[in-house]
């Protein structure tokens, strides 16, 4: 029920550590707290309490929640008469890098055929996802959007992902996109979203629709005729323009996330804002049972460190989660209960590639690489 690894420093937390025997002959006799008393040996006469009616609700919804993410592990042919069935990835058998020209000619095509798409549109939502922060056009776009005006021709908002690297412990409200034409900037991924619980259908929805526009890493998906189609090595930044353009032009734009959220979405996702009051120190609540799981006690620690970081700006404190069964169904838990998963760029991307690896590569560096083996903060890895 622990992390695999917390390097926590400077801050008042109740840590674990292997106990160290000094005598060389001697196995290490399992975990022990800071005053070297064996943890096992404080509990041994406990019993966990038997679950009561809530507690057994919340292992019925946690074997759901499992038997979910089983099952869309599996894979599946997608049927012919699906509109994206046009938009495949290319497999490469030699790298190929698209010359001035050609990456000119799509440009103008993806660009004509937005601007069309939003003209034509009846109303326009614009997802900004985390990878895409650091373009100045989408900054622009989130800049410009009015709270007060849900019923905007064009809304945006930050995507669920982005989200998931800021710290709150009660979820931003999400705009329901309806009908309305889908544009996603950034790079989404199946595992990651079932992680965090976004947009679980929305993506079909607007598929099936011929309304729905990614745009990803000089790649663009959007319907060209009767399917989603894919149009390779593009100007991203200029794609970008191109949308901010068109929806600005196209009217008002509001804001996603509901009235007096704008500022300090922004402030913790460009800035440092000011910091809250330390939380206290987390303490054991008791053993698990009742109308508990063991999967509290890690939400619980997780909601803590993002209240550590509220008080604590300036601070790294990050979480990295690895794939598998058991870490989906504690991320879920985490989201479900209105927390940040807290992870960042790095933890977003182990997500979508939903690689074992990758959190291994991950360990190194922070071990190994200056400047993250020599800063002080909370690192985490699920």
């Amino acid at each position: 029920s622990f992390p695999v690894f917390q390097r926590l420093v400077a801050l008042p937390f109740y840590t674990t550590t292997m106990a160290a025997n000094a005598a060389a002959d001697q196995k290490r006799q399992g975990f022990a707290d800071l005053d070297g008393i064996d943890i096992f040996e404080k509990v041994k006469d406990k019993k966990v309490k038997a679950a009561d009616k809530a507690g057994e609700a919340k292992h019925h919804a946690l074997q759901e929640m499992a038997l979910q993410i089983a099952n869309e592990l599996v894979k599946q042919a997608a049927p012919e008469d699906k509109p994206f069935v046009g938009a495949q990835p290319m497999l490469l058998k030699k790298p190929s890098i698209a010359t001035p020209e050609e990456t000119e000619r799509v440009t103008l095509v993806t660009c004509k055929t937005v601007q069309r798409l939003i003209k034509d549109a009846k109303a326009v939502h614009v997802f900004v996802g985390q990878d895409a922060r650091h373009s100045l056009d989408a900054k622009q776009l989130l800049d410009c959007a009015e709270e007060h005006d849900n019923k905007a021709p064009t809304m945006v908002s930050m995507a669920s992902d982005w989200l998931q690297t800021l710290p709150f412990t009660t979820a931003p409200n999400h705009f329901d996109t309806g009908d309305r034409l889908l544009i996603y900037i950034g790079t989404p991924g199946k595992y990651l979203s079932m992680c965090i619980k976004s947009y679980r259908g929305e993506f079909d929805k607007a598929y099936k629709a011929d309304r729905l526009v990614i745009l990803c890493k000089g790649v663009c998906m959007l319907p060209l005729g009767t399917q989603e189609q894919n149009i390779f090595g593009l100007d991203q930044d200029a794609v970008v323009k191109t949308i901010v353009a068109a929806v600005r032009s196209k009217g008002g734009v509001g804001w996603g996330h509901g009235a007096g959220t704008r500022a300090a979405l922004l402030q913790k996702a460009f800035g440092y804002p000011e910091g809250h009051a330390l939380p206290k120190t987390l303490t054991y609540s008791g053993d698990a049972g009742g109308d508990s799981t063991p999967f509290d006690y890690l939400v619980s620690y997780v909601k803590y460190l993002n209240e550590v970081k509220l008080a604590k700006p300036t601070i790294p404190v990050t979480n990295w989660f690895d794939t598998g069964l058991l870490v989906s169904v504690l991320q879920g838990c985490i989201v479900n209960a209105g927390t940040s998963l807290l992870t960042d760029g790095d933890g977003l991307s182990m997500l979508r590639d939903a690689s074992i690896g990758h959190i291994i590569s991950k360990l190194n560096q922070m071990l190994c690489v200056e400047p993250y083996n020599t800063t002080k903060g909370v690192y985490n890895f699920f």
